[in-house]
């Protein structure tokens, strides 16, 4: 299984209890999908960069997880049509990230993206 980290923003207008019961939810997805996760953290409500759906800020959340690609897909799918959800990014951890001091890729090259949701 391939190592993963997926970033969230959820709508700062949600409840406390809507927003656990959305990252519940996505955990749910990633555990049904037979994949692990590793970390979890709340990074709370942030200023956004620019304006997403009318809002200036959101909360963030960082998940960590081993899993397959297509519970990659099966993730941002639902990430898709999550109200609660107005912006997403995953990407995969390369393993030979420990490796780049040994003449491999270089540190400040962006590891591999997947599709993010506008």
């Amino acid at each position: 299984m391939r190592k993963y980290e997926t970033i969230f923003i959820l709508d700062p207008d949600l409840e406390e209890g809507a927003a656990q019961s959305t990252i519940e939810k996505i955990k749910g997805i990633i555990t049904q999908g037979n994949g692990e996760i590793l970390k979890t953290e709340d990074w709370g409500k942030r200023k956004l960069a620019y304006e997403v759906k009318k809002k200036s800020k959101g909360h963030y959340i960082l998940i960590h997880f081993s899993g397959t690609p297509p519970l990659l897909s099966e993730l941002e799918r639902n990430y898709r049509v999550m109200d609660a959800v107005i912006k997403f990014q995953s990407v995969r951890l390369d393993e030979k990230s420990a490796s780049t001091s040994e003449g491999g890729i270089p540190e400040d090259q962006p590891e591999e993206e997947t599709e993010e949701s506008v």
